[in-house]
């Protein structure tokens, strides 16, 4: 989408509000005559224009012409006609400077995102097709499991490791690999790229962990695909992250209410997984806190706001640090943390007694494709149902899952790291979330939990380490870096705390260890949908970064809806070439273009 932007602010272009490279910054044409407006909207080829007040209608009316789909005029000043030309969307933002153009250009790229279809057109699924492979076994797959065969759809579930519980903890995905907590909150998945419309294109995917960056691959350069992947990331304005978190936030608010609902028609789910509601944020930085403050009251997400007295007060494992000035505040927000393992495993036993089946030790290795790129099977030593449904969450271990779709290369992996402590002199009865600003380890989680003996424990998790499309390409000094950090953290914040008694169960037994999450450039989720050749349809979701299981309830009812030929709104928001179509650098093969099969990798 090319955008025309005409307002006259100088600070625009010193910001990095053009950093996409399809917004064309011409000042000069804010006192323009119409017809130089005219002229320059068709010369850019603009289906876009954010200007400082209302071009006149004939433009927009003749400018439309051009346009079968539409195009958005966004503008500080003026009013639409009581008419307006259906093929214009008009959006009024009152205001000046640089927040008002970036809400103008947040509506006009919201516009483009919401217009184009979810994926590519096909007709409307089969509803009599009720077999579904669910590739993977991690907590969304279970989660989406679990809606499919309560709507009827006879659910087979396939994962490469083994079954949980019954091997290290390396040979598993997110899910087992990490450990046995799992937090939601309405900011749980969030949006990672520039916020500051100041700051230059952010490095943190090149900047090694010790050096407060993120970077944790041990290779010495990126391979191609993890440069054009960091440059994507780095590209993203600051008023585009704040589009894109408006979506993600949505979805996490969905999110929420569908965890209501599971939590009353299932409620069995639910014990003896350690379930503890709402969450204490706390903060060393008091500018952090007042940031993170106004930002959740902009959600409607604080439920008590925490001085320092009162935290020591009320909370008083956190009262050492607080009187050590490790802590400046915090404010309680709402949501939940459980036990993510005990909680998997009761999804399990409920799906197996409905008659779900689960394979373990069933690697999914690839997809084929014919020349014109449909799914004509999979690489799977069980052979799948005729026709079946397949719905892959591939995390970062499954990327042959991808080849041939536009997720293609999108997921790339971002290590965090887990240790636990015991809770029994700490005495900690709500789980945290612990913001360090300018730490190694900067957020991190504290969850309430238990081991396998009943003993009180509180897993530590934090670390954002990118490892890039490989991921066990992890760098050992960079993996101790995370370690440090969240001993640290421990050490500052819950001072005077030790490790856990030994448990019955050997997996439980570690001093240190680490998951590999699955993550996009952009922070934003993948949905997308296709046919394949036996007449179903192949599913993928996935790159949900830290917000997995806090977004699965919803991540299943996308599912379903493309399963039902019917739409969602994560369809849209998610769309793997959301940012790229947007910026027009979407390297999608030209129609009628013939693509090599992809054919069976064993």
């Amino acid at each position: 989408m090319q955008i025309l932007l005409t307002t006259p602010d100088p600070e625009v272009a010193a910001s990095d509000f053009l950093r996409p490279g399809n917004i064309v910054h011409a000042p000069d044409l804010h006192d323009a005559p119409p017809g130089h407006l005219l002229d320059a909207l068709r010369r850019h080829g603009a289906t876009g224009l954010v200007a400082a007040r209302r071009p006149e209608s004939d433009v927009l009316r003749q400018w439309s012409r051009h346009h079968p789909g539409g195009v958005f005029v966004g503008y500080a000043a003026g009013r639409p006609p009581p008419a307006a030309h259906p093929g214009v969307c008009e959006h009024r933002q009152p205001g000046a400077g640089l927040e008002t153009v970036g809400a103008l250009l947040r509506r006009c790229e919201q516009w483009f995102a919401l217009r184009r279809p979810p994926g590519p057109a096909a007709d409307p699924p089969d509803r009599a097709r009720r077999d579904v492979v669910v590739i993977g076994a991690g907590i969304v797959s279970l989660i989406t499991a679990l809606h499919l065969s309560e709507s009827g759809y006879e659910v087979t579930v396939l994962d490469r490791s083994p079954e949980p519980g019954s091997a290290d903890w390396h040979r598993y995905g997110c899910t087992f690999a990490g450990d046995d907590a799992r937090m939601f909150t309405l900011t749980e998945m969030d949006c990672y790229t520039n916020r500051d419309p100041w700051l230059t294109s952010p490095d943190h995917f090149r900047t090694p962990v010790e050096q407060l960056g993120w970077l944790a691959s041990d290779r010495p350069h990126p391979t191609p695909e993890e440069a054009a992947w960091i440059d994507e990331s780095e590209r993203i304005p600051s008023w585009l992250t704040r589009a894109y978190t408006e979506d993600v936030f949505a979805l996490n608010a969905d999110s929420g209410n569908h965890w209501r609902s599971l939590r009353q028609r299932h409620c069995a789910l639910f014990e003896d997984v350690v379930l503890v509601d709402d969450i204490l944020r706390v903060y060393s930085d008091p500018l952090h806190l007042g940031a993170a403050l106004a930002r959740h009251r902009r959600i409607g997400a604080v439920l008590r706001e925490f001085t320092a007295e009162d935290i020591a007060r009320d909370v008083p494992a956190l009262g050492r640090a607080l009187r050590e000035g490790a802590l400046s505040g915090g404010f309680l927000v709402p949501g939940f943390t459980l036990n993510v393992h005990k909680f998997s495993r009761r999804i399990i036993d409920h799906l197996v007694r409905r008659g779900v089946s689960f394979h373990w030790n069933t690697p999914v290795t690839g997809v084929r494709r014919d020349a014109a790129g449909q799914v004509t099977g999979f690489d799977c030593p069980l052979p799948l149902p005729a026709g079946a449904h397949v719905v892959a969450s591939p995390g970062v271990y499954g990327q042959r899952l991808l080849e041939g779709s536009p997720c293609e290369g999108r997921i790339h992996g971002v290590l965090g790291g887990w240790l636990r402590i015991s809770n029994a002199g700490t005495g900690l009865r709500t789980s945290l979330k612990v913001a360090r600003r300018g730490h190694v380890t900067e957020d991190a989680n504290v969850t309430v939990a238990r081991d396998a003996d009943g003993r009180e424990v509180l897993v530590v998790g934090s670390g954002y380490g990118y490892v890039g499309g490989d991921p066990g390409a992890v760098d050992a000094r960079q993996l101790d870096a995370v370690r440090r950090g969240i001993l640290d953290t421990v050490r500052r914040i819950l001072p005077g705390s030790v490790p856990p008694a030994r448990s019955s169960d050997p997996a439980e037994n570690y001093g240190f260890k680490f998951c590999v999450r699955p993550w996009t450039s952009t922070s934003l989720g993948l949905h997308h949908t296709e046919r394949t050749a036996g007449g179903g349809l192949y599913v993928i979701t996935g790159g949900h970064n830290t917000g997995g299981f806090a977004q699965a309830p919803t991540v299943a009812g996308a599912v379903l809806a493309s399963l039902r030929g019917e739409p969602h709104p994560m369809h849209r928001i998610y769309r793997p070439d959301r940012f790229t179509a947007f910026a027009g650098t979407t390297t999608e093969p030209a129609a009628g273009a013939t693509r090599q099969p992809v054919t069976s990798a064993t």
